[in-house]
C-alpha cells in the first residue's frame, strides 16, 4: 500500500508517489503556470492597472519603478523553480549552473506537465506544494481580490458587514438577510450621532458623513472649531477629537439649539431610511410585474 505525498490517500500504483487525482491535479496546475507567463510579464509594466488578464494603461500622479520589482522577483522565483523540475525530471543534475537553458518558461511547465515522470518523482509532492503556493501569489498579481472595508454592523443579527467600493447590496453572513449597502452606513452614522462618547478627527467624521450620503468637508469642521461653535474633546496622535453628536447638530441645524437640532437630524435620518425603502419597494414592485407579463 502507498500513500500520496500531497492528500495522504492510499493507492496500489508501485512506483509513483501522487495518486492518480493528485498528479492529474499537478499537470494542470502547471498548463495554468504556464499560460499565466505572458500575463505576468505584461505585469512588469508599473503603467499597468493591477489584474494582469484584462489590464488597462493609467496614468499615476507620482513616477514609479519602471518595472514591479515584486513581479520580477515573482517570475524569477518561479523560472527556477520550473527548470529544477525538468532537470529532476529528466534524471539530470538540478544544481548544475552550466547547463544551458534551451527553451521558455512556457515550454519548460508545459514539457513538465507532459512528463511521463512526473507522478513518479521522489519529491514531486514537495514541488506540488511549491508551485501551488506560486499559483496564489500569482492570482493575487494578475486578479488581486477586491479590497472590502466595514461598513456597519447586520441590522437584524448584528453581525459586522463589509463591502466592497462600487456595492450597492450587501448579504449578511449569518442570517443571509441582503440590506442597502448605504442604509447599513446610515444605521451605523445614526448610532454614532447618539451616543456621546463616540469622538474622532475632523477627516474621519467627514468621511463618516459623506459616506452615509451626507456630504460634509474636513475643512467644514475645522472652521466650526475656529469660530468656536465646536468643542474638541482631548486629542489624539496630535489630532483634536470633536463629539460626533456635535458635528452632527452644526452639519443639519447650525442656527437652531442642540434640541431642535437633534429633532431635525432624526427626522432627516428617517427620510433618508424612507427614501431607501420606497425605492426597494418601488423596484420589487417593477421586477413582480414584469414576471407576470
Amino acid at each position: 500500500m502507498i500513500y500520496c505525498q500531497r492528500c495522504g490517500a492510499a493507492f496500489d500504483d508501485v512506483g509513483y508517489m501522487l495518486c492518480p487525482e493528485c498528479e492529474l491535479g499537478f499537470g494542470l496546475l502547471l498548463l495554468r503556470l504556464g499560460a499565466d507567463v505572458i500575463p505576468l510579464h505584461d505585469s512588469l509594466d508599473a503603467t499597468l492597472h493591477p489584474g494582469g488578464h484584462s489590464p488597462t494603461r493609467i496614468i499615476l500622479a507620482t513616477p514609479q519603478t519602471p518595472i514591479r520589482l515584486d513581479v520580477l522577483d515573482l517570475i524569477d522565483i518561479l523560472d527556477s523553480t520550473a527548470h529544477e523540475l525538468l532537470r529532476r525530471l529528466d534524471g539530470v543534475d538540478a544544481l548544475d549552473s552550466t547547463m544551458p537553458r534551451l527553451m521558455g518558461l512556457h515550454d519548460v511547465l508545459w514539457r513538465c506537465a507532459a512528463h511521463e515522470r512526473l507522478g513518479r518523482l521522489p519529491d514531486a509532492g514537495m514541488y506540488l506544494d511549491t508551485l501551488t503556493r506560486l499559483a496564489v501569489k500569482i492570482d493575487h498579481v494578475l486578479d488581486p481580490p477586491e479590497r472590502r472595508r466595514a461598513i456597519g454592523v447586520c441590522e437584524l443579527c448584528a453581525t459586522p458587514l463589509t463591502a466592497g467600493k462600487d456595492d450597492q447590496w450587501v448579504t449578511c453572513p449569518v442570517c443571509k438577510r441582503e440590506q442597502r449597502v448605504l442604509t447599513v452606513k446610515l444605521h451605523r452614522l445614526h448610532a454614532l450621532c447618539f451616543d456621546t462618547s463616540q469622538t474622532a478627527s475632523a477627516s474621519q467624521i467627514a468621511k463618516a458623513f459623506t459616506d452615509s450620503g451626507l456630504p460634509l468637508r474636513s475643512n467644514t469642521i475645522s472652521h466650526w472649531a475656529y469660530r468656536g461653535k465646536l468643542a474638541p474633546i482631548g486629542s489624539k496622535d496630535g489630532k483634536p477629537q470633536y463629539l460626533y453628536s456635535d458635528a452632527y447638530r452644526l452639519a443639519l441645524a447650525p442656527n437652531s439649539s442642540p434640541e431642535q437640532a437633534t429633532s431635525a437630524l432624526r427626522q432627516a435620518l428617517l427620510q433618508q431610511v424612507a427614501t431607501l425603502i420606497a425605492r426597494r419597494a418601488n423596484a420589487l414592485r417593477v421586477s413582480y410585474s414584469a414576471e407576470n407579463l
